[in-house]
């Protein structure tokens, strides 16, 4: 045993010691690309477990009048129940813009179920009424911090609020992909909010559509069973006096929508970390054993058998993979928490999670890659005569005739045809370094194909069901006939639709449905297969839909959307990222003597949504609630960039290795350049070789990986826009220039990693070569 100690100790000392630095390097760059995606991907759904318990376990949200709120209290299914909370409609203004809010008291008993989570700041005091504890994510994305002011429009009526603290409510998904946003006062502040002294009269909670004028309230159900709060939602949705449910398992999957997202993309480049990682290792690991083959056979001489070698050789190799691990566990263990995409400012970025497991699997996988990689050449090395080592003897097969007539073929200047030798004569090596470098080139072609098809997302709205320039929201009261003539003679807007939404069964399960009015050429949402929505009785439905149901076009369905029975027929599917794409839609027709919940209007040629909006606010006066639609739906842009990070983390995985694989067989060679340079070979011509080797070795990863970049690009793309809902095909090739770039970039890399690789022993005397130990 201190035999092979030894021999692992040895590995570690004099000219070995660069070689064992790139192996940690490699693999602590390797682990950090696991680590990390792994971590990222995971990290969203347990902290939304996490504050769904501290809330109490709210199930099920209710809304409905007060008076069969009162009711439900007692069913069966519910374990326990928030008092029947009260709340306004309101608008808070946030610079140019309103976004829609909705106000409610503060809760009777803090350890509710539903309860509202302080983040910052404190609770409105006893009998407070200008204080207002304002939705945590909101206050982020607007920059609202505890003692700023904040307006409040309440049926045309403004009132001036202080906020005292911030808080997290999961009666609904974060703003600003989900409204209205939730604020909280003392009771005595919401008497004195409300439209009429006394009373409550708001509207109903979200995707229900509008209500009779009537008081509204939510009630807050923890479920005997939470398993079954589909079915108990699409049960309650019947009754007389519910107007809305929403059960939690489809608030979670919004608050987690761009969590799903990125997770999604991150399996697809973990296969690229994983894949880099595997030719890496086995490559680094292959060229040191190679390049201290005659330390090899000088241990022989002494006395050391083959086993002793080759555990020794193993050992060593799996100390510094140990090493890489550790420090790559920590390192990604770190940043995983910046990666963070999906939770919006609601719950702010995640703290440090220490997750042994990973520790334990990056472990397993780097060790499994390292032992295989040296035991197969520490094998062939430890049975290797050792004369022939000693000797420098060229290896016992034809190979290296062969190359040489080919290298005489091309008739190629001695330092070109040299580094070019040196790479055809170890086919396996060079293998393994031009995989992992073509692994890395299908990464920059998948990440350039992912971020262009996120920027025609955000660059075309319709893709992901968002047809539309501004939103208006109108009051209850007003005609929606005279609305819609004043929308036709808005400047710069070239159309409108109307929508309706309503919390919809079929079965057991419940999913949104929305009525769509107007002019149906003007809802121009991107129908992928069938054909658009124009007559009373069809429906589209979103991708998303068409799975989970296992539907096609041309079915008949029928569904209860709120309370009203609809046999529609699916006349198509269409893009749409809204609940993952489970949305169906038909016409406004369906619904008669209901007012719109709000009116989408598109610009013309030329137009912004920024400047729609603010003409429409010019037309329509204080009565309405005009939105621009959002530049960047669901925080693409936040997407693309920590996809461009990964990419690139797998590229410095690869050009790692490269650079290690060069080095290391540069140092092999150090003894034949010795002999070379005592017969003339120049400082250049030595660089020159190395160059040479390396760009033939990134000419072959170019070649290989661009065309493998393609094909996966459809494949993990289409499992994207598949898994987000707006289903497959949508997939944008990556930038012409990109593409043309790929092969001269990857020969480029190599030839400068070949320079850098032996730059040192270039300026070594010819005398040190030949003596290299």
């Amino acid at each position: 045993m201190s035999a092979i100690l030894r021999l692992a100790r040895s590995g570690l000392r004099g000219g070995n010691r660069a070689s064992a630095i790139a192996t940690v390097l490699v693999a602590a760059l390797a682990t950090v690309g696991v680590v990390a995606g792994f971590s990222v991907r995971g990290q969203g759904g347990p902290e939304v477990d996490r504050i769904y318990q501290q809330a109490g376990r709210p199930d099920l949200v209710v809304y409905g009048t007060p008076q069969t709120l009162e009711g439900l209290r007692r069913d069966e299914a519910f374990a326990e129940t928030s008092p029947v909370t009260p709340f306004v409609d309101a608008a808070v203004t946030f610079g140019p813009d309103s976004v829609d809010a909705r106000i409610a008291a503060l809760p009777a008993d803090p350890a509710g179920v539903g309860r509202p989570l302080l983040r910052s700041g404190a609770w409105p005091g006893p009998g407070a009424t200008g204080e207002v504890v304002l939705d945590q994510a909101a206050a982020t994305e607007e920059g609202v911090r505890p003692g700023d002011q904040v307006r409040i429009t309440i049926d045309g009526r403004p009132a001036t609020m202080t906020v005292v603290g911030t808080a997290v409510d999961l009666t609904d998904c974060f703003y600003p992909d989900c409204d209205p946003i939730r604020l909280f006062v003392d009771p005595a502040a919401l008497a004195a909010l409300a439209p009429a002294p006394g009373s409550v009269t708001v509207a109903p909670g979200p995707a229900t559509g509008p209500g009779p004028t009537t008081q509204t309230a939510l009630l807050i159900a923890r479920l005997t069973e939470p398993d079954r709060a589909d079915a108990v939602a699409a049960r309650l949705g019947t009754r007389n006096g519910v107007v809305g449910v929403q059960p939690w398992p489809d608030t979670r999957d919004d608050i987690l929508v761009r969590d799903r997202i990125f997770g999604a993309s991150l399996a697809g480049f973990g296969v690229f970390v994983l894949l880099a990682a595997a030719f890496v290792v086995a490559g680094t690991a292959t060229a040191r054993l190679l390049a201290r083959r005659r330390e090899i056979a000088l241990l022989q001489t002494v006395g050391y058998t083959t086993r002793q070698i080759i555990t020794g050789l193993v050992g060593e190799s799996l100390l510094l993979g140990a090493v890489g691990v550790l420090v790559g566990w920590v390192i990604g263990t770190l940043l995983a928490p910046f990666l963070q995409v999906g939770l919006g400012g609601a719950l702010g970025r995640p703290g440090l999670r220490i997750e042994p497991l990973s520790l334990l699997g990056s472990a397993a996988l780097v060790g499994a890659i390292l032992g295989a990689a040296t035991l197969i050449p520490a094998r062939r090395a430890a049975r290797q005569p050792v004369s022939d080592v000693l000797r420098d003897a060229p290896p016992r097969t034809a190979a290296p005739a062969r190359v040489a007539r080919l290298l005489d073929r091309l008739r190629l200047g001695p330092a070109y045809r040299y580094g070019l030798g040196t790479v055809l004569t170890r086919p396996g090596r060079s293998a393994l370094t031009a995989a992992a470098l073509a692994v890395a080139v299908a990464a920059i072609v998948v990440g350039g194909g992912f971020t262009a098809t996120m920027d025609r997302l955000v660059a075309e709205p319709a893709r992901v069901g968002d047809p539309y320039d501004a939103l208006v929201v109108v009051d209850h009261g007003t005609d929606p006939a005279a609305l819609a003539g004043r929308l036709a003679g808005t400047p710069g807007a070239s159309g409108w639709y109307s929508q309706t939404d309503r919390r919809t069964t079929l079965g057991d399960q419940t999913f949104l449905s929305r009525a769509i009015g107007g002019d149906p050429a003007d809802a121009g949402f991107i129908v992928r297969e069938g054909r658009p929505l124009r007559a009373a009785g069809e429906a589209i439905v979103g991708y998303g839909l068409l799975r989970r149901f296992n539907l096609q076009v041309g079915d008949t369905v029928t569904v209860r959307a709120g309370d009203t029975p609809l046999t529609l027929t699916i006349v198509g599917w269409y893009s749409e990222t809204e609940d993952g794409g489970e949305l169906l839609m038909y016409r406004a027709e369906m619904l008669p003597g209901v007012p719109p919940d709000a009116y989408l209007v598109s610009t013309g040629p030329g137009g912004t949504p920024e400047a729609l909006a603010a003409a429409l606010r010019d037309r329509l006066g204080p009565d309405v609630t005009v939105h621009a639609r959002e530049s960047d739906p669901d925080g693409l842009g936040m997407f693309t960039v920590a996809m461009r990070l990964l990419a690139v983390l797998v590229l410095a995985v690869s050009l790692a290795n490269l650079a290690a694989t060069l080095l290391t067989g540069s140092r092999e060679r150090s003894r034949t350049l010795g002999v070379l340079r005592t017969v003339g070979f120049t400082v250049r011509q030595t660089l020159a070789q190395s160059a040479t080797g390396g760009a033939a070795l990134g000419l072959a990863a170019g070649i290989v990986g661009l065309p493998i970049g393609l094909l996966l690009l459809h494949v993990l793309a289409n499992q994207v826009t598949i898994g987000i809902g707006a289903g497959p095909g949508l997939t944008e090739q990556p930038a012409w220039s990109l593409l043309a770039a790929t092969v001269p970039a990857t020969v480029l890399a190599g030839a400068l990693a070949g320079v850098l690789a032996t730059h040192r022993l270039s300026r070594t005397s010819a005398s040190a070569l030949v003596r290299w130990e």
